[in-house]
């Protein structure tokens, strides 16, 4: 059975290009009610153009969807509120918060200034942050609601030149994680991904200015000639933690390019000996390093409780 957004409400920030636009495309191709939310700036957040989002609804009219554009910044409490605003009034509910807005740069830590690191904070946990609390209230009254966040492998496994982005997109997990615990008994289901693929935000680190402008990239990408695909494969994802029928909650999924893969925080078997010393530890790095019996906590309390067995 395929899975069908009619008379669902879908926000989706970031919408104007890129993974965004995609998600906004197939949603409001399965019958969703989307709410295109994007302010037109650069991938390093300067700039603005206002007309982004309404490419995308006209993309949308045109194919026979309905869509909104919306031009809030996401990046304050005012601006998120507005964009909720926006798909109240339009459509009186929402069912599904996508929080895509994002930026990128890239620079050394040594390098990077205090602006940079603030900028990329406060439109990446920030506005997920202000979003989600901009639609809770209405996710609680309705007793429903399904948020997506992104996250990014920059942030659980590092990347170089991306020290800034990696801790940002990093905390984005840990409040997906969170928010997911406070919203299962409202009916409030919060999961994220951590999307590659090639858009304008990152093609410049795989294709130069002459393929770029020929336009190749998009053919390479395609065709497997790259090391990430097209951003529309990683879509699917998006609307199946979204859909009423999905049960997940509190997840992260790895997808790229085709495969779509859970990703998990775990706890290692590690040693034991409440006395312990540094020097114990030395002693016994390779045990603490191995994961042996690992666990998987879903709370704090899960990993606290394995404790009390170890003293026998």
């Amino acid at each position: 059975m395929q899975m069908r957004f009619d008379d669902k409400v879908v926000v989706v920030t970031g919408a104007g290009r890129g993974l965004g636009r995609e998600h906004a495309l197939q949603f409001a191709a399965r019958g969703a009610k989307v709410v295109v939310n994007d302010l037109g700036v650069e991938s390093d957040g300067d700039g603005t153009d206002v007309s982004i989002a309404q490419t995308v609804v006209d993309e949308i009219a045109n194919a026979g969807g309905t869509a909104v554009a919306d031009t809030h910044s996401v990046a304050d409490a005012t601006g998120a509120a507005g964009v909720i605003d926006t798909a109240l009034n339009s459509f009186g509910r929402i069912d599904v918060l996508v929080n895509n807005a994002g930026i990128i740069t890239y620079g050394l830590f040594g390098d990077l200034n205090e602006d940079q690191w603030r900028r990329m904070q406060s439109v990446t946990v920030d506005g997920t942050f202000f979003m989600c609390r901009a639609s809770w209230p209405v996710f609680r009254a309705q007793g429903s609601g399904a948020i997506v966040n992104i996250t990014s492998n920059a942030g659980y496994v590092g990347c170089p030149q991306l020290s800034h982005y990696g801790t940002a997109k990093l905390a984005v997990a840990g409040l997906t994680k969170s928010l997911a615990l406070e919203g299962e008994e409202l009916g409030i289901r919060v999961n994220a991904i951590a999307p590659m693929a090639i858009t304008r935000m990152n093609r410049e680190a795989f294709f130069s200015t002459a393929e770029r402008e020929s336009e190749d990239w998009q053919a390479e990408i395609r065709n497997g000639q790259s090391p990430m695909g097209p951003a529309e494969i990683v879509s699917p994802t998006v609307l199946w933690l979204a859909h009423q029928s999905t049960t997940e909650n509190g997840e992260i999924f790895s997808t790229s390019s085709g495969k779509v893969a859970r990703i998990a925080f775990i706890v290692g078997e590690g040693w034991f000996d409440p006395n312990h010393t540094p020097e114990d530890l030395q002693e016994h790095a390779q045990k603490i390093r191995e994961l042996g019996d690992y666990s998987e906590p879903k709370s704090v309390n899960d990993e606290l409780s394995v404790i009390p067995a170890l003293f026998g």
